[in-house]
Formats: C-alpha cells, structure tokens, sequence
C-alpha cells in the first residue's frame, strides 16, 4: 500500500474508528491506542478480502480494545472520567445523565459495547455483532446481561423511576 493511501484511509476513517473505540472504553487513549492499532495491522497485516476496509479497521480496533480491557481487567476510576475534557464527552453528556453513564461504565467490556451499539447508537444485531466481531448469539447474550446489569445497577435510582426502591 502507498503511503498516500494509507493517508487518506487514515484522513477518511480515522475518527469513525477512534469514534467506535471510545463508546466502548469511554477512555480517549485506550480509543487512540486501539485506532493506531487498527492502521498498524492495516500496513502489517491487510485484510485478505479488502471490499470494506472501514468495517475492517471498526472490528479490528473494538476487539484491540476489547482484549485490552479484558487482559488488564481494569475499570476506569469514575473520577478520570469527571477529569476528562468537556470537549472529549459531548456525546455522553448531552445525551446521558451522569448517573447512567457511571452505570454504563461500571459494565464488562463485552455488556458495554453491546448495550451502547444497539440501544444508544441503534444499530441492528447483525450490524453491532459484526463491528463487534462477535456471534450473533454471543451479541445477544452479552447485550441481555448488560441490560440487566444496568437494571440492577439503577434499581432504585431517580432514573429508573423508582422502580426497585425499597422505602
């Protein structure tokens, strides 16, 4: 590949991935990290079939992503998160009550990805599995618990409505 291809790949898809990574690790590094990761294998290792290099590069930094949660099996302190950049949340905090996204975050990395690709962004199962790089049936799997997880996690809370309060 030409450096001015993979420059204007990077310059095209760049923030989509880094974009896909963030919703999972709600961490701007771990997103930057997992996006230079996808563009590295992109030069080192290409794709056998390469008719959609942005769905590509998605699957392979998500599951950089993922597999770095899951090795450091680290959750970010909820007070890097109050630290972060106002410009670096817009997403979360126009759209999310600061009471949902500590609940979202204190999910597995596999729930997270899961509830935030099909009930936050929308995507249909078959879409959120293949960013995901995973099963149909492990996507539904992971997006059941994560759900429920979330249900535990705001039982009680001004969110769910009280639903779950014990008075």
């Amino acid at each position: 590949m030409r450096q001015a291809d993979f420059e204007n790949l990077f310059a095209q898809h760049g923030a989509a991935v880094h974009a896909a990574v963030y919703r999972l690790t709600l961490d701007n590094a771990a997103a930057e990290d997992a996006t230079q990761e996808a563009f590295v294998r992109l030069l080192t290792r290409p794709p056998h079939d390469d008719s959609n290099i942005p769905a590509w590069l998605k699957r392979v930094a998500v599951n950089f992503a993922i597999d770095t949660l899951r090795r450091t099996n680290r959750h970010k302190p909820l007070a890097d998160f109050d630290q972060a950049a106002p410009d670096e949340l817009p997403v979360y905090t126009d759209q999310m009550s600061v009471e949902l996204v500590d609940a979202i975050k204190a999910l597995k990395a596999d729930h997270r990805a899961a509830v935030l690709a099909v009930d936050r962004d929308g995507m249909s199962y078959q879409d959120a599995a293949q960013l995901l790089g995973v099963h149909l049936n492990k996507l539904k799997t992971d997006l059941l618990r994560g759900r429920r997880a979330l249900f535990d996690l705001l039982k009680g809370s001004k969110l769910a409505g009280g639903i779950g309060h014990q008075e």
